[in-house]
């Protein structure tokens, strides 16, 4: 059985709680890569997703995106997150059990599809100065064996420190201006499903490789969430408990 592995961007939202319960009725262990700025105006949503088996982690303090900011700020937006981190799960009073980056966009420190266009030697210097930031902060990422994409490897992120993920839901088209791969509805999400595309980040029907699945917590899409997750449990996918080393 494919096993697939959930994490949800942004938030904390207003309806956090509601997302939590959902995953915890299904029996879903998620990690949620937050916000610190949203961690701060609702903090006691953060420790309910924690105290339901929920893992938090950092998705920097404001998102921007990395490639339009300074190195400097770039470690600050990890290390002020990390600081609320820390203090969440002391609230919480449970041990925080894994450090876990996630950058905002996927932009890693330079603004191009990395999968089209190599980075340029600055781009190189200043994402591998933020990998050594993130290390030396104590942050690891599973080397999930179980995905065999080759594209996972290709572009470093098998090795990477940053949680990339190798499937995007795309709920948040649905509220987009200009919704990205056509997806205006929960049925475009759907049909994006069925697709069996593995090497161009479609391969939730390709059953030689894990996936690392991607949604969001925002709150324009909560009446999309539970349909998804039934969704995805339809298709016969098992969803892991996160890995942690």
């Amino acid at each position: 059985m494919k096993t697939v592995y959930l994490t949800i961007d942004d938030g904390p939202s207003k309806d956090r709680k509601e997302k939590v319960d959902i995953l915890y009725q299904y029996g879903i262990q998620p990690i949620w890569f937050c916000i610190g700025s949203e961690i701060e105006k609702r903090p006691e949503d953060v420790i309910y997703s924690i105290r339901k088996g929920g893992i938090i982690g950092n998705h920097s303090y404001s998102h921007p995106r990395f490639s339009q900011i300074s190195l400097e700020e770039c470690f600050e937006e990890i290390e002020k997150t990390d600081r609320i981190i820390d203090s969440i799960y002391r609230e919480a009073g449970v041990a925080r059990p894994i450090k876990a980056f996630r950058f905002p966009y996927g932009d890693k420190g330079e603004d191009n599809n990395f999968f089209k266009k190599p980075y340029s030697e600055e781009g190189k210097k200043k994402i591998s100065k933020i990998m050594t930031f993130l290390k030396e902060l104590g942050y690891t990422k599973p080397k999930f064996d179980g995905i065999t994409y080759e594209y996972y490897s290709k572009f470093g992120l098998k090795d990477d420190i940053d949680w990339y993920w190798t499937y995007d839901v795309a709920e948040w088209c649905t509220f987009q201006e200009k919704p990205m791969f056509g997806v205006r509805t929960i049925d475009d999400v759907f049909e994006l499903m069925e697709l069996d595309l593995p090497e161009k980040w479609a391969g939730l029907n390709y059953p030689y490789s894990d996936d690392i699945i991607l949604m969001h917590d925002h709150p324009q899409t909560t009446p999309l969430f539970k349909p998804i997750i039934c969704q995805l449990l339809k298709k016969g996918l098992h969803f892991g408990a996160i890995p942690l080393e």
